[in-house]
């Protein structure tokens, strides 16, 4: 049983087909269906069942799998604690991040860092906080900076905690800024312009409204921050967004039964050896935003 082979079984699992995995993994797709075959032949037993459209893993396919996503990961903490030992700071660097996050804080970080360390090959990855916690599970990314649940997460390091403060908003123009101390009843007879419902922020504010046995509408789900701002601004609805997105063109709403806000966070996988270029990333990060955790 083979490194390469083990590679080429876990790639066609996440891409779910071998022309997807073999260009992910810079192979032809007889090369890959080859590496299956060995494999299989190895193991003596089949590890998918294929179909026309799709492949599916046997019950063998899915004893190996967590054995082959573990093995992998224990070759590349290897290589990565040899690398260590010179104290260079330089290779490759994949770094997850929620897209608010990437646009309005990292740019801070990461610049004076590729100034100080310009043999880091960097690479940043945008996406949804949630998603970024599987691509940190599947080892497809060295360092996440997401919004974070402190504590939470077991399998996980918190490197670098901090507050987030939002605020209710709305536009000038909507029928809500005429009074901004309202309440959560008045909310819930609005649109509601939020993340969707697989989002820490949407959870929060759902909760609220279920306690008061209350209807939350709302109505255009986005992920994208800069979106939501877009769309409340021309009074399409409120929303709650971070104090830093605040400007003229939206109205700050209070009520005493809310105060929003969030906690984000710079996070590795517990069974991940960390570089020293994100050590030093993550040095860099605590210089510029400093740490509340």
């Amino acid at each position: 049983m083979d490194i390469d082979s083990l590679n080429a079984f876990v790639n066609v699992v996440e891409a779910g087909s071998f022309s997807k995995a073999a260009e992910a993994i810079s192979l032809t797709q007889p090369a890959i269906s080859k590496r299956i075959s060995t494999l299989e032949d190895t193991l003596g037993c089949k590890l998918f069942e294929r179909g026309q459209r799709d492949i599916r893993l046997t019950k063998e396919g899915e004893e190996l799998l967590p054995r082959a996503t573990s093995i992998l990961r224990e070759v590349q903490n290897a290589k990565q604690s040899i690398l260590n030992i010179s104290s260079s700071i330089s290779g490759q660097l994949t770094v997850v991040a929620s897209h608010h996050i990437g646009l309005h804080r990292l740019p801070f970080v990461i610049k004076p860092f590729l100034q100080t360390h310009p043999d880091v090959d960097l690479k940043l990855l945008f996406m949804e906080s949630e998603k970024a916690f599987e691509a940190l599970d599947h080892n497809h990314a060295d360092i996440g900076f997401i919004t974070v649940t402190p504590g939470a997460s077991p399998n996980y390091i918190e490197h670098l905690i901090w507050d987030d403060p939002m605020s209710i908003v709305c536009s000038p123009d909507h029928e809500l800024a005429s009074n901004p101390n309202t309440s959560i009843e008045k909310l819930s007879k609005s649109n509601a312009i939020l993340p969707s419902k697989t989002t820490l922020t949407y959870q929060i504010i759902e909760e609220l409204f279920a306690r008061k046995q209350l209807k939350l509408n709302a109505t255009i789900p986005t992920n994208y921050l800069e979106t939501i701002k877009m769309m409340v601004s021309v009074g399409l609805g409120w929303s709650v967004l971070p104090n830093t997105m605040v400007d003229e063109h939206l109205t700050v709403l209070s009520t005493p039964e809310y105060n929003p806000s969030r906690t984000l966070g710079t996070v590795t996988h517990k069974r991940k050896t960390v570089s020293n270029a994100a050590k030093a990333l993550i040095e860099q990060a605590h210089r510029v935003w400093g740490d509340n955790s």
